[in-house]
């Protein structure tokens, strides 16, 4: 057996979606996933654990880094045996929160396996290419998974079966964000059964439009190209009805002019203020934020993140 070391892996949060962009952008966010892996003769079977001793919150059948470590064996190393692990994890995403919790552990669970393949067999390693359409075609999400594993903002799409083609970008320092998350979980399965299955020309036309102000807004840094490109006729309607909950705080989001969208499927927002204005508009906001949530009697999370610049981090130990 190949000696291997200790690894640790971080992952990012993500935002896919971000307003129009539907399965094609999404957006790196600094709170991350750590996995610790540990290897020796002594482990013969997988185990997972959370790192400060509480309960998994999922079931084995659900361990996406285990299926994800798997997989990629099957698909670039089928005649090596996957060394078993012992996994140590510390959770800062929420799961079904729209905030990537799944990209993150098929991040990890394909990264992980590539440096212990690295290690067990370096002549048939996956070119950078095949690890990153095999990552993106693994949920079937590349603007959660692609951001996760690259940092930045990252346009992603792959049609009728061509490879996957993707840029990166870095995001404005210029634009403050903020994470809000309520208290409850959103499945995404369940979420897409929300969405019509045919669009009107004139909503496809009015996404487009917007993801053209989006990419005005990353080249020339202006926010009220920002607020533009947020709009979303597709499926922000459709998991933010009238009956949301949520739909209260996004319609004061929207009648302040404030910048806001639903990360993923939800149900976290993001919302998006200019720095130069975070003095003057920021405590106002903390008040309307609490103010329509409590009405809506609403547990929620509120607090600002930077955009990760990095993706995945691999430290050998």
């Amino acid at each position: 057996m190949v000696r291997l070391p200790k690894i640790l892996i971080q992952v990012p949060g993500t935002s896919a979606n971000l307003g129009p962009g539907f399965d094609l952008m999404g957006l790196a966010l600094g709170i991350h996933n750590e996995f610790e892996f540990q290897f020796s003769k002594e482990i013969t079977e997988t185990k997972t654990e959370m790192k400060n001793g509480d309960l998994l919150p999922f079931t084995k059948k659900e361990d996406l880094v285990e299926e994800a470590y798997r997989s990629y064996f099957s698909k670039f190393a089928p005649k090596l045996i996957p060394p078993p692990y012992h996994c140590k994890m510390t959770l800062s995403l929420p799961l079904k929160g729209g905030l990537g919790s799944s990209a993150s552990a098929i991040v990890a669970g394909l990264s992980l396996a590539r440096e212990v393949h690295k290690r067990m067999e370096k002549e048939s390693l996956p070119s950078e290419q095949e690890f990153t359409q095999f990552l993106a075609e693994f949920e079937g999400h590349p603007d959660n998974t692609l951001p996760a594993y690259l940092g930045g903002f990252v346009f992603a799409y792959s049609t009728f079966g061509e490879p996957i083609r993707y840029f990166r970008k870095k995001f404005p320092s210029s634009v403050a964000i903020f994470v809000l998350t309520p208290e409850f979980a959103v499945s995404t399965e369940e979420s897409r059964k929300t969405l019509p299955k045919n669009y009107v020309t004139s909503d496809v036309i009015f996404n487009l439009s917007r993801i053209g102000a989006w990419m005005h807004f990353l080249d020339k840094r202006k926010f009220g190209d920002l607020l533009v490109g947020l709009e979303d006729k597709m499926h922000t309607p459709y998991r933010i009805p009238n009956s949301s909950p949520l739909f209260p705080l996004a319609d004061t989001l929207k009648q302040e002019g404030i910048g806001y969208c639903l990360s993923g499927s939800g149900p976290s927002l993001l919302i998006f203020l200019e720095r130069k204005s975070l003095k003057a508009k920021l405590n106002e906001l903390e008040k309307k934020v609490a103010s329509v949530m409590l009405d809506a009697g609403i547990s929620y999370k509120f607090r600002r993140v930077k955009p990760d610049g990095l993706g995945v981090r691999i430290q050998i130990k």
